[in-house]
């Protein structure tokens, strides 16, 4: 993860000093043409090497206003639209429990911070078995109700949350959503993810099972949600132990936007 934000950075400042080169010399330019014309009005008289240094720079001037204006016109450069966030997550912290093999709880408690006036969002969970309820339970202080979503995709369940009352610019709500999973037919693939969509500045992935009942459990990041790409190497996660369950745990702080963080393991 260090080496990855190591040359998340490096990339940044070479691109933050090429811009900036660009323009000083441009700005260098354009001073140079300045302070020519300055000299010519003040003294009468310009030096040879003087109309050398303006040409050069008008020439530059020109070339570069050529090519940003080429740019802009440029039909085959792609555009890209500009993200617009509502909101950002202060904190997310998602729990697979396992009451057994069959019966397991999904839990997903978000915090979440409005950047511009909300009354509400949506949630999507997949799951990868046969049973799953049809609308989450809604744990929260405020009065916020969850309403079906229509869907397309079967194994992708979506939600809308409408507010008690809509949020302002940078205030603050919290709520849990749990939904109630089985696994009869154990077909389910063994790994807790959460792809961020939304600038996040703590994730907290939690796998809870009854003792012994899993193995290689291990942590890694993806740039995909299909889990093919790895931006990380696998990373072996020790169990704590509360009372009989062996409890995993990943803490992320400052999460990478569209970064896939995963645990996964193997059932014994």
């Amino acid at each position: 993860m260090a080496k990855k934000l190591g040359e998340e950075l490096k990339i940044g400042v070479i691109t933050s000093l090429s811009a900036s080169v660009i323009w000083a010399v441009l700005l260098s330019f354009w001073s140079l043409i300045a302070a020519n014309i300055v000299s010519l009005i003040t003294s009468g008289y310009i030096q040879a090497w003087q109309y050398f240094v303006a040409g050069l720079s008008v020439g530059a001037t020109i070339i570069a206003s050529v090519m940003a204006y080429r740019d802009r016109l440029n039909k085959f450069k792609p555009k890209f639209p500009s993200l617009s966030m509502d909101y950002i997550y202060k904190e997310i912290e998602v729990e697979l429990y396992f009451q057994s093999r069959e019966e397991i709880t999904y839990s997903a408690n978000y915090t979440i911070q409005a950047l511009k006036d909300i009354s509400g969002m949506q949630r999507s969970y997949f799951w990868t078995s046969s049973t799953i309820s049809e609308l989450p339970a809604i744990i929260s202080p405020f009065n916020h109700k969850v309403m079906p979503h229509k869907d397309e995709r079967e194994s992708k369940k979506t939600v809308d949350i409408l507010f008690e009352v809509p949020l302002k610019r940078n205030e603050e709500t919290s709520f849990t959503l749990k939904y109630t999973l089985g696994d009869e037919q154990r077909k389910m693939m063994p790994f807790l993810g959460h792809l961020v969509r939304n600038p996040t500045e703590k994730i907290n992935l939690r796998l809870c099972v009854p003792q012994g009942m899993v193995s290689s459990v291990n942590k890694c990041v993806y740039a995909d949600t299909s889990a093919t790409i790895n931006l990380t190497q696998p990373v072996k996660i020790f169990p704590r132990t509360i009372g009989n369950n062996d409890v995993f745990e990943w803490k992320i702080e400052n999460a990478s936007l569209l970064y896939f963080y995963q645990i996964c393991w193997q059932f014994v």
